[in-house]
């Protein structure tokens, strides 16, 4: 059993270390071989320190979390063996193993202790090993570099654009017109979108518990609100044991919802994800949203207004235009809340901001419309969609492409687009985290 020996020893020092045993066969505390293919992506969340990693043991890659601490103890003093979030971690990486088992994950299950003191012979500095990409700038110029990730952007936009299209022609929807299908698949695109990762889910079911075509049928943003709050069982009386607000416009909602969703199977609050969310994106805020959306569209029917906004938007960049398509302001009782009996001191921010509707555009309405315009045969549909992604200015940076930049040593000021940052997510889903280094086009 290897401990620390009074030597003061960082968990951010052995996280680096960690981050440098690429390619190094390693033997873990229960004498098996390990080889560390993919460290992971840092987690700037709860849970485990490092996401996606892949490892190789025995000849076959596990995917999954990487917990990292100075001593392995510290797993049972963070109480880590009591939390669910912790179930998909694939390998427990201390500095000193002072217990004297494998790590027991809160599922029941064991998973390894990788000891670096022992395995790095108790050498605890930075192995000079690093991925293939790493300071990709060093060996590529920008050109070059920009169009390996355009092809990448591109590929992950025709996949996307394939699972559409699969999801239009599913079985479950065809008892459904072509227009219907198109319509619920966009609606469900759309919703999941707005749910960000917390909530992706749960969106998704209010979308197949109030489907599109039953709430475009009914007249009016205050029906068409309370019918998607109702169903998912978030508004205040479905929260708060029976009781309701007093706020006039609220009381509405429920008058409207007590009378209209009789017959709805709804969701419980226990379903969403409501904790560590920003209050401006929590579930309530974004239904809310959609609702002004469905209202906006209402004329010509969600579906047709998306095309439509798409077929007329200028190229080959007239981003403006498709983002103020899908901004909401929000007005009235929802201008300074935040949910119900949530007040702002102070005017919020847009329901769905210019930030977000970018966001949904390039994932959810360009591929979509892809998609359609192949199953409509519509060249020009297609055609438009395609060269307004292929143009789309960068989005806001997330986890991912945080990760991707500073694993390639991105140094700014670097001139990426939304396409160029759809192909870094595109080679850490499909290369990254699956081991794949030596077949990643970025690295060849």
């Amino acid at each position: 059993m290897i401990t620390r020996n009074r030597i003061k020893f960082s968990e951010k020092q052995a996280v680096l270390i960690w981050q440098q045993v690429v390619g190094k066969e390693l033997t873990s505390s229960e004498d098996e071989l390990v080889s560390v293919i993919y460290p992971g992506r840092t987690n700037g969340d709860n849970g485990p320190d490092f996401r996606d990693a892949v490892i190789a043991n025995e000849s076959r890659l596990t995917k999954g979390d990487i917990e990292v601490h100075v001593k392995s103890s510290d797993w049972y003093s963070h109480e880590h063996h009591v939390d669910a979030e912790y179930n998909n971690v694939i390998l427990h990486v201390v500095m000193w193993h002072d217990c004297n088992s494998a790590t027991l994950l809160q599922s029941g299950k064991l998973v390894p202790v990788l000891c670096l003191a022992k395995a790095l012979r108790h050498q605890a500095y930075l192995l000079p090993d690093q991925l293939p990409c790493f300071q990709i700038l060093d060996h590529v110029d920008r050109q070059t570099l920009g169009k390996l990730l355009n092809i990448a952007g591109e590929e992950r936009f025709k996949q996307k654009a394939m699972h559409f299209q699969a999801e239009i022609l599913r079985p479950a929807l065809r008892a459904l017109s072509a227009g219907e299908e198109a319509g619920q698949v966009l609606f469900r695109g759309m919703m999941r979108a707005l749910g960000y990762a917390k909530n992706t889910k749960p969106f998704e079911e209010l979308a197949d518990r109030m489907p599109l075509n039953s709430i475009e049928s009914r007249e009016g943003l205050a029906l068409k609100q309370a019918l998607l709050l109702g169903t998912a069982g978030l508004l205040p009386s479905q929260r708060w044991q029976g009781e309701f607000a007093r706020e006039k416009e609220v009381q509405e909602l429920e008058q409207i919802w007590q009378s209209a969703g009789k017959k709805v199977k709804t969701m419980k609050e226990g379903d969403w994800n409501l904790s560590h969310i920003y209050p401006n994106n929590s579930p309530v805020r974004r239904i809310v949203a959609q609702s002004y959306l469905l209202e906006r569209y209402c004329e010509g029917k969600l579906l047709a207004g998306i095309l439509q906004l798409v077929k007329e938007t200028p190229l080959p960049k007239g981003h403006h235009v498709l983002e103020n398509g899908l901004t909401v302001a929000g007005d009235g009782y929802w201008r300074d809340h935040f949910d119900f009996d949530v007040r702002s001191k102070t005017k919020i921010s847009a329901l769905l901001g210019n930030s977000k509707a970018g966001e949904i555009v390039v994932n959810v309405i360009l591929p979509f419309a892809f998609s359609w315009g192949e199953l409509a045969n519509e060249a020009k549909l297609t055609e438009n969609a395609m060269e307004l992604y292929r143009n789309y200015p960068k989005l806001a940076e997330n986890c991912i492409t945080r990760h991707m930049k500073k694993q390639l040593g991105f140094e700014e000021p670097f001139d990426l687009t939304a396409c160029h940052q759809q192909g870094l997510i595109h080679v850490f889903r499909n290369y990254c985290r699956e081991g794949r280094c030596s077949q990643c086009p970025l690295a060849g």
